[in-house]
């Protein structure tokens, strides 16, 4: 057999392992490779994913094979199977696997938050599963978003609250020199969990698509509400001598409340709502996040055309899908990116019935 190296990029990692064939259309990986790789173990009763409960029978043939005293499992058959997305480059070199839809179907069904392991900006890594018996905010934000101002704003709210059954998760959603995130984490002194996630891995999870947003979890684990445009607080900032005004305050008050008093029955969203602000579910948003994962591969490389081309085929796949189209135009900068958003939204807005933002479902407080 002509063995070669190749990547797979799944679980936000990259890894390299061995490939049974060079140039196959297959992904085989080796049984003592296969969950440093995906995740998975090949038991007795099949390949197993243990975080989410999940065994698959290897009864059928064509899952595994022996080549050289080595077990060999079919990981493209597997993800047919998983309905996960799974994409290779040309040359057949770099393979990468989506998200795992289960992980998607269980939050939706239970409305538990799925679990993630994430590093903070200190080095130190997490997981949301130790925050049970706090209320926790996972608030999502960009630098190539004005949401970056609210960084302050919650620092703010958090030092105000100051319960220590409270907890936010502060994600910045740069895949790009995340250094420009840490900055405005620092200059706000931020003492809640401070994280930057150039993969989008918890936006992936959650089905969300646009910053700012977030979700109120509850002290057993469940997401009680979601919210698009989940701004602290109202800004307003001077282009060219022009002010512009953004964001609100509403969600930033009801966070507090919320916080602060038993939850108000009224504010936990029904399955429904839920559902409608976890808008990332079909098959090419699946498919999209691959493809942009390739995208951000290369872009670590400084491959910079293939990772133009793949990061292109994401969009085009996930047209709507926000943290996706604004970060990939980020990698030909700032002005550029601010460009196109404007192109796109301007052209949208012709349709009545399109918004930007999921409808936030929270009566403003009075004054």
């Amino acid at each position: 057999m002509n063995k070669a190296e190749m990547v797979v990029l799944a679980n936000d990692k990259s890894t390299k392992v061995t490939a049974l064939k060079k140039g196959s259309d297959t992904l085989w990986i080796r049984a003592d490779e296969l969950k440093a790789a995906t995740g998975f173990d090949l038991k007795k009763s099949g390949a197993c994913y243990d975080p989410l409960n999940i065994c698959i029978p290897l009864l059928e043939d064509g899952f595994t094979q022996m080549e050289e005293g080595n077990q060999w499992l079919n990981v493209t058959k597997l993800s047919k199977r998983l309905e996960q997305a799974c994409v290779v480059n040309e040359d057949k070199t770099v393979w990468s696997l989506g998200l795992i839809p289960e992980v998607r179907k269980a939050m939706l069904a239970t409305a538990i938050a799925p679990d993630f392991e994430i590093e903070d900006i200190n080095g130190d890594t997490f997981r949301l599963s130790d925050l049970r018996g706090k209320k926790v905010l996972i608030v999502t934000w960009a630098t190539w978003c004005g949401c970056r101002f609210d960084v302050q704003i919650w620092q703010d709210i958090y030092t105000e609250l100051n319960d220590p059954n409270f907890e936010i998760i502060c994600v910045a959603e740069d895949s790009e020199k995340p250094e420009a995130a840490k900055k405005w984490f620092t200059d706000a002194k931020a003492t809640y969990k401070c994280v930057v996630d150039p993969t989008h891995k918890i936006s992936t999870q959650f089905g969300w698509v646009n910053v700012p947003t977030a979700a109120w979890i509850d002290e057993t684990g469940k997401v009680v509400r979601v919210n698009e445009g989940a701004y602290a607080a109202r800004h307003t900032i001077t282009t060219n001598n022009v002010p512009f005004s953004f964001g609100g305050s509403t969600f930033g008050k009801a966070t507090i409340a919320w916080v602060k008093n038993t939850l108000d029955p009224k504010l936990v969203q029904s399955s429904e709502k839920l559902k409608a602000h976890t808008r990332a579910i079909s098959e090419n948003d699946f498919l999209a996040d691959a493809y942009f994962k390739m995208g951000l591969y290369y872009q670590g490389l400084n491959q910079l055309n293939k990772a133009e081309k793949y990061l292109a085929i994401a969009q085009e796949l996930a047209p709507d899908n926000w943290n996706i189209c604004r970060q990939s135009w980020t990698f030909k900068g700032t002005d550029y990116a601010l460009k196109q958003w404007r192109i796109k939204t301007t052209a949208k807005m012709n349709d009545p019935s399109w918004t930007y933002y999921e409808p936030m479902d929270l009566k403003k407080k009075k004054a």
